[in-house]
């Protein structure tokens, strides 16, 4: 991916998730998300230091819980009034974590890996690997990556793969919010194993009534998505 296109596609989710206030409205108020909150918070619990990367202006999980918090995006995405005072913000990329950034107890991931989109899909699976690989730098010895992601069945990835040029074309174009492109489990999963994760862990949420789609309020029951939490240690 050229350097144009990817300033281009930054622009994009900065555009769309910093200070946007309807977004985290509905994060905080989805059925989904309250449930997903309760999920993240029993696994960060009690943690020293934590990075928490794309987090989009949204801690999805109770900040008081962990001592230290660095949250890492593209902008600072949230309201300096409204930073709780442990969080620290950082600007960078998942796909190139700041080198100073290191020695983290834990690593999280929450809804981000759908919007590391490239031109193609070839390239989406280029940056799903560039963010592993980066994660595994920021950790500390013995620490764990902990993602959470919308995840589709293989028939569905199947017909997104075919789909993906021409729908994320028609996005970029009318709407606001970025393009995306999910995975399956199972290529999550083989990600982590090739970057020499262990100790893989998968857990398949309970999603509530209603689930965001592109940024809108959407049946879950009309769509193929699961929400996964991996847990891997390096």
């Amino acid at each position: 991916m050229n350097d144009i296109n990817k300033q281009n596609i930054n622009k994009k989710n900065i555009d769309f998730f910093s200070k946007n206030s309807n977004y985290q409205d509905n994060i905080n108020q989805i059925d989904t998300y309250k449930i997903l909150y309760n999920e993240i918070t029993k696994m960060v619990k009690d943690t020293n230091l934590l990075l928490d990367v794309g987090h989009g202006g949204s801690f999805d999980y109770d900040t008081t819980k962990v001592r230290k918090i660095v949250g890492l995006d593209l902008d600072e995405m949230i309201e300096k009034k409204a930073i709780p005072k442990n969080v620290k913000l950082e600007i960078g990329s998942a796909l190139q974590i700041p080198k100073q950034l290191i020695n983290f107890d834990i690593v999280l991931f929450v809804m981000l890996i759908h919007h590391l989109v490239g031109n193609n899909v070839n390239e989406n699976l280029e940056n799903l690997n560039k963010c592993i690989e980066e994660s595994k730098k920021a950790l500390s010895k013995n620490g764990n990556l902990i993602i959470v992601e919308s995840c589709v069945p293989k028939w569905f990835y199947n017909i997104e793969k075919l789909v993906f040029k021409p729908t994320s074309y028609l996005i970029n174009k009318f709407m606001k919010h970025p393009p995306a492109f999910q995975f399956t489990k199972e290529i999550i999963s083989e990600t982590l194993v090739k970057h020499g994760f262990k100790d893989i862990k998968l857990k398949n949420v309970r999603q509530g009534k209603f689930i965001l789609q592109y940024g809108i309020k959407f049946p879950t029951v009309l769509t193929p998505v699961q929400t996964i939490i991996f847990s891997a240690k390096i």
